[in-house]
């Protein structure tokens, strides 16, 4: 319980330092809860996917293999439902987690400005993902009716198009693992010996 109050009263506490025991255990309950959180808000949406789907199915199996497009149609409000709430939840663990991860960067002696690029692309690829992914299945569908069941033109200038969309999409989420291997070796660093420029060593509090 001393864990829980201290994070959730620290949640805007940016001073100080925070050793690795008490901030791990922070992060594990948080993304707990995160998933649990996002689970609970995407079974609605692949059931209601589903429950669209299947008619079109049993009335006609092959509708799909005729009109691709309509597959994508039935696909995108669900997947740009999905992306805002991974958005949402990169949101709350920001909340959650930026003064825990702030203190721990602090007890090694390092400012918590090396937070930012970390939360900034958690932020920004759900919304790269937001913004390319439904052009991306509109070109793959455009090209689907013009040429179904076939190999994809690659001449075709709408796949051209949705490889450059991937592409960035992909790039993004390169950079982003990158800045997350950063930062987990920042974060499972021992903390300085002592005082530092953050304040007292919490293993080894000052005797007053």
């Amino acid at each position: 319980m001393n864990l829980l109050t201290r994070h959730l009263t620290g949640i805007v506490d940016f001073q100080g330092r925070e050793n690795r025991q008490p901030f791990w255990l922070w992060i594990l309950i948080v993304y707990i809860v995160q998933f649990v959180l996002v689970a609970i808000a995407m079974i609605p949406l692949m059931t209601s996917w589903f429950d669209q789907m299947m008619p079109i199915l049993q009335s006609d199996p092959h509708r799909f293999d005729s009109d691709p497009q309509a597959m994508f149609r039935l696909m995108m409000p669900m997947m740009q439902n999905m992306i805002m709430t991974t958005l949402v939840a990169a949101v709350l663990f920001f909340v959650l987690t930026a003064a825990a991860v702030v203190r721990r960067l602090h007890d090694s002696d390092r400012s918590g400005w090396w937070s930012a690029p970390y939360y900034a692309m958690q932020i920004v690829s759900p919304v790269v993902m937001a913004s390319f992914f439904p052009r991306y299945l509109t070109m793959m569908a455009s090209m689907s009716a013009v040429k179904p069941g076939g190999p994809p033109d690659m001449a075709n200038p709408a796949f051209q198009q949705a490889m450059q969309s991937m592409s960035m999409v992909s790039l993004i989420n390169l950079l982003s693992f990158a800045i997350l291997v950063m930062m987990i070796v920042f974060l499972v660093l021992p903390g300085t010996v002592g005082p530092n420029r953050f304040g007292d060593d919490p293993l080894q509090p000052p005797f007053h």
